[in-house]
């Protein structure tokens, strides 16, 4: 049996302006599985994953991490298991390169530097992005961009990973490159949700799916 790796229980988050609530009252994410989330825009499909990874924090109810409660856990150390890939991936790019992108958040740690240039050349190499290794973030295509992202998150030994309707602008060569680069990461059993209205993608992969209605999880 797939292990847990996130888990929602009796979960309740509203935003103060709106007063619009999202509640989940269980919602268990295994690893090597893929959940596609699916309803109607503004029904908190997104808020209902940001309170998967942390980044909102819910009102009532609880987080768990590989069975550990997350309550008093600073955002850092989720994100050290759960990967979160916006909806535009530029937005979580911060360096000049792709090259930088890779190996930046593992250098500020100190980690050993042939391990680190191995770990990353290799990511690079299966997200078909070697080539570009000193290419500028900014002359990336969007396709790129989202690998990339998703290959610089896979630097820190993550067990789920969260996308945000990653097929959006993309074109048939890279919605192909998109696809093989979930699949490798399913086949080395890291966990995937995706937030997604594609008819393709859920045709394609539409054996777990969970819906969103009214902030509320049917």
């Amino acid at each position: 049996m797939a292990e847990t790796v996130i888990r929602l229980k009796e979960v309740e988050f509203t935003y103060p302006k709106s007063r619009f609530t999202v509640c989940c009252k269980d919602l268990e994410l295994k690893a090597g599985e893929m959940t596609l989330v699916t309803g109607k825009n503004g029904s908190g499909k997104t808020t209902l994953l940001k309170l998967c990874c942390g980044i909102l924090r819910p009102d009532i109810g609880s987080l768990y991490i590989l069975g550990e409660d997350t309550q008093k856990w600073p955002l850092g150390r989720i994100g050290k298991s759960i990967g979160y890939l916006f909806q535009e991936p530029a937005h979580q790019l911060f360096t000049a390169t792709v090259w930088d992108e890779m190996t930046f958040i593992g250098s500020l740690l100190g980690e050993e530097p042939k391990m680190l240039q191995e770990k990353a050349v290799s990511l690079l190499q299966r997200f078909n992005l070697l080539d570009l290794i000193e290419r500028s973030i900014y002359r990336l295509s969007r396709g790129e961009k989202q690998r990339l992202a998703i290959a610089a998150t896979l630097m820190q030994k993550i067990r789920y990973l969260i996308l945000d309707e990653p097929t959006t602008g993309l074109d048939g060569v890279n919605r192909k490159a998109l696809y093989d680069a979930i699949e490798i990461l399913i086949n080395d059993g890291i966990g995937i949700a995706i937030i997604s209205h594609d008819n393709e993608m859920l045709s394609r992969y539409g054996a777990n799916r969970i819906t969103v209605e009214n902030g509320r999880v049917v």
